[in-house]
């Protein structure tokens, strides 16, 4: 009888999973790590009231053609309205409205196409600050080096793209067979110890020191923090790992790294070490695990 209460409650679970998952947009892509670390970049520098600077970096942008930010409580910080409009600043202001209902959406990013070319993409960014970009696929998709249907297809979620109603159900029945199949067989084995969770206890981590990596989990743990990693972050932290107390230039961790796709005058180590620095120490009261060395590269010295 308890076998079939906790396979009824399976099935009820995939019944609420099923349709989150069909309707969800992607999301933790290298793609959305180097859009969102922009982002970010942008909103800095208008926090600090550095209009020129915000300008300069949009303009300087290969992907970025645009960009409007609100504060949390909806008033405008970029573009300033008491300011002459720039040609920069035309597309985001005329789609004003559209952006605040894509805006809503955000969980914390939301991507539509700006028209039915897909040419460009508005996409929305929600942190303290609400910014929302016009992008150019055909330059994201050059900077990473696939096409541009594959960056609508990995951010724009098109309404010909929502599965229908049948489809849902269909997938759900399949997930509720899959559910009950699975809890017979863990029913059947229950006497089986956890092999996934004795793996992830065996895995051989590495340190970088007060921090340990472990590659296969794309995690780490520091102090009580635990830290979500993706693919990038752990070569970067293994390459600090193996040379210890040297200055590592940008090019050699962009070779190390990145490979094949590096592009020329990119800010992309730039933009990711930041990211990473945040999710190490996200309220800024650790050593610093990875350190600037100006003019030259990046630098990590083990604690003595």
């Amino acid at each position: 009888m308890s076998r079939f209460i906790i396979v009824l409650a399976l099935f009820v679970a995939m019944l609420e999973i099923v349709p989150q998952l069909a309707l969800a947009s992607p999301n933790n892509t290298e793609i959305n790590e180097y859009l969102q670390s922009e982002l970010q970049h942008i909103a800095t520098l208008n926090e600090r009231s550095d209009v020129a600077g915000t300008r300069l970096y949009i303009s300087a942008s290969p992907v970025i053609n645009s960009a409007i930010i609100w504060q949390a409580d909806g008033e405008q910080h970029y573009p300033a309205t008491a300011q002459v409009l720039h040609v920069l600043d035309q597309p985001v202001i005329a789609a004003e409205k559209r952006l605040k209902a894509l805006a809503e959406l955000a969980r914390p990013w939301r991507a539509e196409k700006a028209d039915a070319s897909g040419a460009e993409l508005f996409y929305c960014y929600r942190t303290q600050q609400i910014i929302c970009a016009l992008l150019s696929v055909e330059q994201l998709a050059t900077l990473f080096s696939v096409s541009p249907d594959e960056i609508n297809q990995q951010l724009a979620l098109a309404d010909t793209e929502v599965p229908n109603h049948n489809w849902v159900t269909w997938g759900v029945a399949a997930l509720a067979i899959l559910g009950i199949s699975a809890g017979s067989v863990l029913f059947s084995r229950r006497q089986q110890p956890a092999k996934a969770t004795q793996t992830r206890h065996q895995e051989a981590g590495f340190r970088l020191g007060d921090l340990t990596i472990y590659p296969k989990q794309l995690r780490a743990l520091r102090q009580d923090l635990a830290i979500d990693l993706t693919d990038r972050d752990v070569k970067l932290l293994q390459h600090f790992a193996n040379h210890p107390c040297e200055v590592i230039t940008k090019q050699a961790l962009y070779d190390a790294v990145w490979g094949r796709e590096f592009m020329p005058n990119s800010r992309a180590l730039e933009q990711h070490i930041i990211t990473l620095r945040k999710k190490l120490d996200p309220e800024k009261k650790l050593p610093t695990v990875i350190e600037t060395v100006h003019g030259q590269g990046y630098r990590f010295s083990p604690p003595a």
